[in-house]
């Protein structure tokens, strides 16, 4: 049996709200990032540090379950010297919330809401302990990497573990975000997320009449990261969206504005873990 590090992926175009991974002995570390999806993750073996601008820092361990929602700036890195092996399930945003929204109507949770805004985040992420809740999360993921079983049966059988286990249990606490220059964020993601190129502080300042200093605060406020570490997170996740759909790794570069494609290889791993050839050739099918 081999004891090297391995990562797989899984997805299907039937399903394109879910992209879910498993990771062996793995000792990567990633800059802290965020998705624009709904995140699950768990601890299989081995030990993590969950750590985001958004709640403590705390040690978590095999049989925890990380709950991110979608924008949450967050990074989970192994001990120094020491190897884990996790899962990590995304999901995307309004399928999520409309899925609640089924459960709101049918009064099976009517607690359940998700803000509309998806620009930055809404919700705190949670840390779970509870062995049920890992085993069923656990026992999804298995049941979407079978090969043997079809696309309709792992649609069901995700709605139904999503609705009637794991959903209810989430704590779904609003974030206290600060109100600093807050009228102004979505006018910047805007501009931001409408660019090919990278655009520096000193536009932004001019676009947006106000100083750089203000624009770095507001970020690091609202989602965790610079405008310079948004900028790049907001295009390695444009970029696996891409890559998913077979674009060439070199046009992917060169559309999103990256020096060239070593520049890209660089970031996309500290991203993600892995290499943009090792992820797309993870969706060939």
């Amino acid at each position: 049996m081999s004891l090297e590090p391995t990562v797989e992926f899984w997805s299907h175009p039937n399903m394109p709200y879910v992209e879910t991974r498993r990771a062996c002995r793995s000792r990567i570390c990633y800059k802290a990032h965020s998705h624009p999806t709904f995140s699950i993750g768990a601890v299989d073996v081995g030990e993590s540090r969950f750590s985001s601008r958004f709640s403590s820092e705390e040690k978590i361990e095999s049989g925890s379950l990380v709950i991110i929602p979608a924008q949450i700036q967050h990074s989970c890195n192994p001990l120094p010297n020491q190897a884990w092996s996790y899962q990590m399930m995304h999901l995307d945003a309004d399928w999520i919330a409309n899925l609640i929204a089924e459960l709101t109507q049918e009064s099976v949770n009517a607690d359940i809401t998700i803000p509309p805004s998806r620009n930055f985040p809404q919700l705190t992420p949670q840390i779970i302990k509870t062995p049920y809740l890992y085993q069923s999360f656990t026992h999804l993921n298995h049941i979407l990497f079978d090969p043997n079983i079809s696309v309709l049966e792992k649609e069901q059988y995700l709605i139904e573990v999503l609705t009637q286990v794991l959903l209810p249990q989430f704590e779904w606490k609003p974030l206290d975000l600060p109100r600093y220059y807050q009228q102004h964020l979505d006018l910047l993601l805007d501009a931001l997320n409408a660019q090919e190129e990278f655009v520096c502080l000193e536009t932004l300042s001019q676009k947006m009449g106000i100083s750089r200093y203000a624009i770095i605060r507001l970020f690091k406020n609202n989602l965790g990261l610079t405008p310079h570490a948004y900028q790049l997170n907001h295009k390695v996740n444009q970029a696996r969206s891409l890559l998913k759909c077979g674009e060439p790794i070199i046009q992917v570069a060169v559309d999103l504005g990256f020096i060239d494609q070593s520049h890209f290889h660089r970031v996309f791993k500290l991203h993600t873990g892995i290499t943009p050839k090792q992820y797309q050739t993870q969706f060939t099918y």
